[in-house]
């Protein structure tokens, strides 16, 4: 239900997988979740287009009989339960791969199947702030003495990206031989390869402030600008005419605009403020400097 298994199952579908979703009797609540059309709910369409659906109460040995009649079919199960559920219910791996001995079985949760934090319920905002990524956004991007609430799902968009992963690459292991698979995958490990650079640097001392992207004011608006290569910064220094960034140390390297990149930035900004945000886009893109409204 909701969205990381959802989302992952859909992306199978739009791969050609035929998939079965399962949902409680009366169906999953996301069916009447907003934004709505009509009686229909649209985010609920978004992540189970091209589904078959059935309703089953798992608890009920009636309706188990009914996974089980479908097993020796299926090729992939992929559940986002509390670690222990699928356990009680009689549907987990252990149990299923008995019905297909090339099973591959897949678990999406918050904090993994094991350890401590393994029993804790969990959706993506609260791992998003377990995992600290609210506070890197509040403290890089918006200078503000707290995080500002939001709706983001990217923990949930990560995970089921992960999943759909490991299922294909499980897919191609069967096929060459190597048998079933049992994947595990957790919100929070996800959330910490979005952060490579963050869990790096808090384990050195006295880190480097990273770089960030803001928005550049321009006579009429705002562009983002990311001149992250070599190649990317000859460009903005041609685009802006500035060719003497190109001999300035500061500017010159890479590890010069690392370190000086609040500086680089203000120098960019001084352009960009004499200029429409049309004519710094057309200009910054023709040069070849990634940048957008």
């Amino acid at each position: 239900m909701f969205m990381a298994g959802p989302y992952a199952s859909r992306l199978l579908a739009d791969g050609g997988a035929e998939v079965i979703k399962v949902e409680p009797p009366g169906g999953e609540f996301m069916r009447k979740s907003n934004p709505l059309r009509g009686a229909y709910s649209g985010f609920f369409g978004h992540l189970n287009c091209g589904k078959k659906c059935i309703t089953l109460d798992l608890k009920d040995p009636g309706d188990l009989a009914v996974i089980h009649a479908l097993m020796p079919t299926v090729d992939v199960v992929l559940e986002n339960f509390r670690p222990g559920v699928t356990a009680r219910l009689g549907v987990h791996y252990d149990d299923l791969s008995e019905l297909r001995s090339d099973l591959i079985y897949c678990s999406v949760s918050g904090y993994g199947q094991t350890g401590p934090a393994a029993q804790l319920p969990a959706y993506a905002p609260i791992i998003h702030a377990a995992s600290g990524v609210d506070l890197s956004l509040t403290e890089y991007a918006l200078d503000q003495d707290q995080p500002v609430p939001n709706r983001s799902t990217a923990a949930d968009i990560l995970a089921a990206t992960h999943a759909f992963g490991a299922i294909c690459a499980a897919l191609v292991h069967r096929q060459r031989g190597g048998g079933g698979d049992y994947i595990d995958v957790s919100l929070m490990d996800t959330m910490y390869h979005m952060m490579g650079y963050e869990v790096q640097t808090a384990q050195i001392d006295n880190p480097p402030r990273p770089i960030t992207f803001g928005p550049t004011k321009t006579k009429d608006g705002f562009i983002i600008i990311a001149p992250i290569s070599q190649l990317n910064f000859e460009a903005l220094a041609r685009a802006a005419r500035h060719p003497e960034w190109l001999e300035d140390a500061r500017f010159s390297t890479v590890l010069g605009r690392a370190n000086n990149w609040e500086t680089m930035m203000a120098e960019v900004a001084k352009w960009a403020k004499e200029h429409d945000a049309d004519d710094c886009v057309a200009v910054l893109s023709r040069e070849g400097c990634p940048c957008t409204k």
